[in-house]
């Protein structure tokens, strides 16, 4: 079901304050994707924000300018992205044309990095949960990591980033079409099409020797759960991530209880919400680094007005429709 039949698009002028609190800058937003959690804050299951509420503002991330400041860390006329915007976390989202936020919960790109604002526009959620998740799985290099989901943006974000790192890995797709798509990214990725658990664990033992993969990503669910978690190694481990194929996961009590195999959920939010603002620095540094690189080349597909956020759903549910959905105030 697409969620865009239930949004309601208003306009509204609203009172800004004459002045700012210390250490907070006012933004005016540019750009901003849309990613398959503001598709779960649309459809009510996304924690801390109320669909509910005819004030709620989706949008987890986006790039914008500071048109106002009263802090010392952060000028006006800066670049900058969220680490999230602190707005966000109260459930005034970027589908929105200004946020004020916390110089701390800004990260200011310089003007030398060159980037563009459609890659500036999804700094954060996908590369930031991609490094996080392949930095928790601690793969050695030469070691294989599994994903599902491997056509997605941030899909191929993690083959770019285990290519960088020497970590080998296995793409699991649903479309023959994306071997040759995923293929360019890193010639030596192994891709798996597969639309079943059974098909998943007759492939990665092949590939792998018999070892089974070190650790694995996962964002589907029901039972293609089942069969990443039987093709890891014994005690390895499986970061559950998404839901795209329903909120519930299947999986075999023999590979946990015998095998040691976890599963455990990763979650954007207390990954950097338990980190220190210098850790957050060295974190949006490296993600800055990868990109100037080109180790991360974001994956673009159509804008749409801001106003027309209606149309704009419509196109980033479709399956199969390439690059990442954008809202645009310019």
């Amino acid at each position: 079901e697409n969620p865009a039949a239930g949004v309601i698009v208003e306009t509204a002028d609203v009172d800004l304050a004459d002045r700012l609190p210390a250490g907070t800058v006012r933004i005016a937003l540019k750009l901003r994707p849309i990613n398959p959690a503001d598709i779960f804050s649309l459809m009510g299951v996304y924690p801390g924000f109320d669909s509910s509420s005819p004030n709620a503002v989706p949008g987890l991330e986006g790039m914008g300018v500071v048109v106002e400041s009263a802090s010392d860390k952060v000028a006006k006329g800066a670049t900058v992205i969220g680490r999230p915007f602190t707005s966000v976390e109260g459930g005034q989202g970027t589908w929105q044309s200004e946020v004020v936020a916390h110089e701390d919960d800004v990260f200011v790109i310089p003007p030398e990095a060159g980037l563009d604002d459609t890659s500036l526009a999804q700094f954060y959620v996908n590369p930031v949960t991609a490094y996080g998740m392949i930095d928790d799985l601690q793969i050695p290099r030469g070691e294989f990591l599994l994903q599902t989901g491997a056509g997605s943006v941030l899909g191929r974000q993690v083959i770019q980033m285990c290519k960088a790192k020497g970590i080998k890995t296995i793409n699991v797709v649903r479309r023959e079409a994306l071997v040759v798509e995923l293929k360019a990214l890193d010639p030596d990725a192994e891709v798996v099409v597969a639309e079943s658990a059974e098909a998943i664990a007759e492939q990665v033992p092949k590939i792998t020797g018999g070892k089974g993969a070190y650790g694995a990503i996962e964002c589907v669910g029901g039972e293609i759960t089942k069969g990443v978690v039987g093709s890891v190694r014994n005690n390895g481990v499986v970061l559950l991530y998404g839901a795209m194929g329903g909120l519930e996961i299947i999986a075999s009590i023999p590979d946990i209880l015998f095998r040691g195999v976890s599963i455990k959920g990763w979650w954007l939010a207390p990954y950097m919400g338990g980190k220190t603002v210098a850790e957050r620095d060295v974190v949006c540094s490296e993600i800055l680094r990868l990109m100037v690189d080109g180790v991360v080349a974001p994956y673009a597909g159509k804008t749409f007005p801001l106003a027309d956020v209606q149309a704009a759903i419509g196109e980033a549910t479709k399956p199969a429709r390439g690059g990442k959905v954008f809202l645009s105030s310019m």
